[in-house]
This record gives structure tokens, C-alpha cells and sequence, in this order.
């Protein structure tokens, strides 16, 4: 799968990324001022030491996922470079994503300068993302579960749980099936297509139907290569099982700092539910969205609010923000190697 290269469109996009992230950051930051003063006196910053070690082990986690998907699938492009888009790319969607959409575009343009064409990267990020997905509904089943065994959830709550865990068990199944399946995969795409035909305006029809093509289309690419060498999709799993662990770790030590360590299976049902929530909420990085569900599951599972709501804060100026200031300097260094690269020509 190929795509356009654009030209010389990559120098001017670049700065107004750039400015589209850092006016995000801001305000992502202006949203959590309040409690920022309680934060500060609450927190155990010794426990912030190793979250923050956990938060960049994530982060590579992802980073090194997404490459070796991209390889696995056929995207031939310098490893070092690779890595370093995956993870400036990467800090700006889980800041900001809004269905993906900033960390994928930055992510085409300044791979763009290697020689990927905008297609594969594309291709490559669809289908990580589709597997990240995966994983992300995959954990809040074993969330729901923790929930509805847990004897403090209410009767009417529990029951509305299982028939919420059915449903996620059958949209993973169905969803597993139709990695490597081109019928399930048409009969879907088809049916989403001809679902928001009748309730979407026409205006939203036709960019939805060109999401799900390319969907497709990346999908139908990966499960070739996997039919191909099997072996080839161990790394990029064993990347996202590492990547999700690694952010229940910050979340652990998040809560901890601020006074409440709590058991792994609260911590997974609250992280589970908080992730899906914000993630469905379309807001970007799901902001207020995932804190608030964050806090009252975590709530409802016996952690004193102040400290849910405290410990959410701190996870997400850890895990959110702090990697994306951190990525600016190597964001910088791009823009020197392109401009010097435009001064030799």
C-alpha cells in the first residue's frame, strides 16, 4: 500500500503542528489547574520517580510496537529515525488524540523524509492502533469481571456490568476474527458504511467510508504478512502487553503517592473503565472524561475520592503531559536536520 508524497508540503505543515500541539498542551494543562495546589502538598515525590520511569518505558514500549508492526508488514525504513517519529508522535496522540488524527499526520511527515511513503505509515498506524484497541477492550473485559465479582457493587450495577461484559467479549471476539478475515471484514466495513448512511448527514458518510477503506486495506496488508511469517507479529504483541502494564504500573505509583495504595484488581477495574471512557468520549485525550471516570471507579471500589481524584490528576500530568514537553527538544532537533538539508541543496 502506497501513498502520495506531497511534495515539499512537509517544512510548512510541520510549525503548524507544532502550534496545534503546544496550544493543546496549554489548555490541556490550564484544565487540570485546579487541585494542582493540594497536589503539590499530597504528593510523595519519591513515588513519582519510578512512575515516571514506567511512563517512559511505556512510551518506548509503544514506540518500539509500532516499528516492528511497521517491518513486520513490509514499511523499510532506518530504525533509529523510526523510533524517535514513533515516540514524538506518540506523546503528541496520547495528549491530544482526537480518533488519532495528530499523532498519525505528524507521524507522516516526518517519516516522510526517510522515504515512507504516507500510505504505509498510514497502514502501519491503523493497524497498530487497531491492535492497541484490542488490547484496551481486551483489559476492560477482565475489568468488568473484577467489578461485578467485587461483593461492595450493587445488585441493579452488577447486572447492567454483565450485560456490558457481553458485549465487549463479543465485539473482541468478532473483532479478533476479522483481522484475518476479508469476508468478515467487507461484511463489517459495508455495514458500517451503510449504518451511517441512514443516521449520519451525506457530508459524513464519504470521509467515514474512506476511514474504513483504508482500515481494510491496511488490515487485509497485515494479516498477509502474519499468514506469510507468523513469527512476525510476536515483538509487536509483546510491545503492547509491556506498554499496558507498564502505565497500570504509573497508575499504581500515582495513587500511592498521594497516600493510598490499592490492590491490582481495583486498579484494573478503574483503569479499564477510565481508558474506554475517554477514549469514546471523542474529546481529546480524553480530557476530564477519563480523570472523572478514573476517580469514581476507584471511588465506588472503597479509594477515598480525594485521593481517586488527587492520584487521577497526578496520572495525567505524569503519563500525558510530562512526555510530551519532553519530546519537543528531539521534535527540535528534526526541524534543524531538515532545515540544514534545505541549506546543502
Amino acid at each position: 500500500m502506497t501513498g502520495p508524497t506531497y511534495g515539499g508540503r512537509g517544512p510548512r505543515v510541520l510549525p503548524w503542528l507544532l502550534a496545534l500541539v503546544v496550544v493543546a498542551a496549554g489548555l490541556a494543562a490550564t484544565a487540570n489547574v485546579r487541585g494542582l495546589g493540594e497536589l503539590l502538598g499530597r504528593t510523595d515525590w519519591a513515588r513519582v520517580v519510578p512512575a515516571l520511569l514506567l511512563t517512559g518505558a511505556s512510551y518506548v514500549f509503544i514506540s518500539a510496537g509500532l516499528v516492528s508492526l511497521g517491518r513486520a508488514v513490509g514499511v523499510s525504513a532506518p530504525r533509529w529515525p523510526m523510533l524517535r517519529i514513533a515516540f514524538v508522535s506518540v506523546a503528541v496522540n496520547q495528549l491530544i488524540s482526537f480518533g488519532g488524527v495528530a499523532g498519525y499526520s505528524l507521524r507522516a511527515v516526518l517519516a516522510r523524509r526517510y522515504g515512507v511513503a504516507t500510505g504505509d505509515t498510514l497502514a502501519m498506524s491503523l493497524v497498530h492502533s487497531y491492535l492497541n484497541n484490542l488490547a484496551m477492550f481486551g483489559l476492560l473485559a477482565a475489568g468488568i469481571f473484577h467489578l461485578i465479582r467485587d461483593p461492595a457493587t450493587d445488585e441493579a450495577w452488577r447486572r447492567t456490568l454483565e450485560a456490558g461484559g457481553l458485549v465487549v467479549v463479543g465485539f473482541f471476539a468478532v473483532s479478533s476474527m476479522a483481522m484475518f478475515s476479508t469476508r468478515l471484514r467487507a461484511l463489517l466495513v459495508h455495514g458500517g458504511i451503510a449504518l451511517a448512511g441512514a443516521l449520519l448527514p451525506a457530508r459524513w458518510t464519504a470521509p467515514l467510508a474512506r476511514e474504513l477503506g483504508d482500515l481494510d486495506a491496511a488490515l487485509g496488508r497485515t494479516s498477509s504478512a502474519l499468514r506469510r511469517d507468523p513469527a512476525a507479529a510476536w515483538w509487536p504483541c509483546v510491545f503492547l502487553v509491556l506498554d499496558w502494564a507498564a502505565a497500570l504500573g504509573v497508575l499504581w505509583f500515582c495513587l500511592d503517592a498521594v497516600g493510598e495504595p490499592v490492590a491490582l484488581g481495583v486498579l484494573v477495574g478503574g483503569f479499564s473503565v477510565a481508558v474506554v471512557a475517554g477514549f469514546a468520549s471523542l474529546l481529546p485525550g480524553g480530557l476530564g472524561v477519563q480523570d472523572g471516570s478514573l476517580a469514581a471507579v476507584l471511588a465506588v471500589q472503597g479509594v477515598p475520592l480525594e485521593v481517586a481524584v488527587l492520584g487521577s490528576l497526578l496520572f495525567r500530568l505524569v503519563y500525558y503531559l510530562v512526555p510530551f514537553l519532553a519530546t519537543l527538544p528531539v521534535y527540535a532537533s528534526f526541524l534543524r536536520r531538515r532545515a540544514a538539508a534545505v541549506d546543502t541543496v
